[in-house]
């Protein structure tokens, strides 16, 4: 069994590409930048897609107390290579911060607020995850490791 992620984070993450490669057919400068954004954006992407999306995808078992052992097991193996990768992922943040602040620039300067709206939607985008997102995925994976060694408090009810 495989761990579903959220669709509305797959939701968001698909809106963000479509926008993006409609960024990237724009002339000029704009469009140079936005195909540097593409570059780093789409490995950055897969890795949370192996990384945190499932961990958030069993926030809701885990709210209810149905978690199974297998999902917990399969959880913990995420979260062992999520705390791997965070660092990675965190500091990918940091170079798209850059490179979307120049797609930002060359937008307004171009004139191309498709560009500019991208841009700032990215910025929030990439808020959200170092706020909420994988900080959530993070506590996520704690409590499936949890689970999946029988420790915790709450885990009676799903087995």
């Amino acid at each position: 069994m495989t761990l579903l992620r959220p669709p509305s984070v797959e939701r968001v993450h698909q809106e963000l590409l479509q926008l993006l490669v409609a960024v990237q057919s724009l002339s000029g400068e704009t469009g140079r930048r936005a195909e540097e954004v593409a570059k780093c954006l789409q490995p950055h992407l897969d890795r949370e897609d192996e990384f945190a999306l499932p961990l958030l995808g069993l926030l809701q078992d885990l709210a209810n107390e149905k978690l199974t052992l297998s999902e917990a097991r399969k959880g913990s193996r995420v979260y062992a290579r999520l705390k791997e990768e965070y660092p990675r992922m965190t500091s990918e943040h940091r170079e798209l911060f850059k490179l979307i602040d120049q797609l930002k620039s060359a937008g307004m300067e171009e004139g191309h607020l498709t560009a500019v709206r991208f841009a700032e939607t990215m910025e929030r985008h990439a808020q959200d995850e170092e706020e909420l997102l994988y900080p959530a995925a993070l506590l996520a994976g704690k409590l499936v490791t949890q689970r999946a060694a029988g420790k915790g408090a709450f885990w009676t009810k799903a087995s």
